[in-house]
């Protein structure tokens, strides 16, 4: 870019730094899709671009491809050159080092150094998290869980993640690990999980969990008669829930059976840490009261009676955002990081 762009965008840095609204941008890299934004300091959105992930083509192609969005993104939006880059990302992956360490949905992903790889490419600091701990701290920030100093944060999708914010600062461990809350074990003599250990509450919980059952139950139980009927239909957590709406008792039990797993993850995360709030986000959690009723009757049995009456169970209110917003969450604390 040359001195002229660079020009043009200098009057609009001043402006945004004179009036304390910083804008930087957001990333929420997936197996299927990359996701780009600009999120001002005051929670507005704009800019969205969305490309293709390249992730058979390795690493390489992906963080190439990742620099040339933030390219076009940060030339629309006339986004200063030092504007930070938030990087929301599957793990495991260490946000000290920058480096993800494996990640299911991109193949070849093993000990990446993604973060320096893309500072290098965009020419911008960049920070990089967890995408569970990212989408906490976004809803802290920008959502329903601001003005909470404490929050659990679920994120129901087809894995289940999540992320913890203590005294308003994130829990994630020694080496940002931690608050790998979709793998608390919930049953010893549970169903396998997709990582391998036994009782996991995403192996309850997990729209591949649910849709595990909802195959299992439409070959073999009586009373799925609605779920027979899909016939061909690939057996979602969706067509699960559209069966229990409409009286298949099979589907309203393996719905009551992820509440109550849940419901008990959800007392054990109150015993620990003693939160104001429990949001639910991510794609299963549409499924809204089929799951969250049943969570919420469970839950005060796993619990001390104290711990109960000041916490309060929430749907997200950033929806498919946030993740953007959770990237954006980390690029600002790295531009007031830096400011200091």
């Amino acid at each position: 870019m040359g001195d002229g762009m660079d020009g043009q965008r200098e009057p609009e840095a001043n402006a945004e730094a004179s009036n304390g609204r910083q804008r930087v941008l957001a990333v929420d890299l997936g197996g299927t899709n990359l996701r780009a934004a600009v999120v001002a300091s005051d929670g507005e959105l704009t800019h969205r671009r969305a490309v293709s992930t390249p992730s058979e083509a390795g690493p390489t192609a992906v963080i190439e491809q990742m620099a040339l969005l933030i390219a076009d993104v940060a030339a629309v939006a006339a986004l200063p050159s030092g504007a930070p880059v938030g990087v929301t990302a599957p793990g495991p992956l260490n946000p000290r080092t920058g480096v993800v360490h494996f990640t299911p949905n991109l193949p070849d992903w093993r000990d990446v150094p993604l973060r320096d790889l893309l500072a290098a490419a965009s020419n911008r600091p960049v920070a990089i998290g967890n995408d569970g701990n990212c989408a906490a701290l976004g809803e802290a920030r920008f959502g329903v869980g601001k003005g909470f100093d404490d929050l659990v944060y679920l994120a129901l999708g087809t894995g289940v993640g999540g992320g913890v914010i203590c005294r308003g600062q994130l829990i994630d461990g020694a080496h940002g690990l931690g608050a790998e809350l979709g793998h608390v074990v919930v049953a010893l003599d549970g169903p396998r999980c997709s990582c391998g250990a036994v009782g996991c509450l995403e192996a309850f919980v997990g729209g591949w969990a649910i849709a595990r059952e909802g195959r299992l139950v439409a070959s073999t139980a009586d009373g799925a008669a609605i779920l027979k009927e899909a016939g061909d239909q690939p057996i979602t957590a969706g067509v699960i829930a559209a069966a229990a709406r409409e009286g298949d008792p099979a589907a309203t039990a393996i719905l009551l059976r992820a509440g109550r797993a849940l419901g008990a993850a959800m007392g054990a995360f109150v015993n620990i840490f003693n939160p104001a709030l429990i949001v639910v986000g991510g794609g299963v959690a549409a499924l809204g009261e089929l799951l969250l009723h049943p969570a919420r009757a469970a839950f005060p049995s796993h619990c001390f009676p104290a711990s109960t009456e000041h916490v309060e169970i929430v749907l997200s209110s950033l929806g498919d955002d946030t993740g953007l917003y959770g990237a954006a969450a980390i690029a600002l604390d790295l531009h007031e990081a830096a400011g200091r």
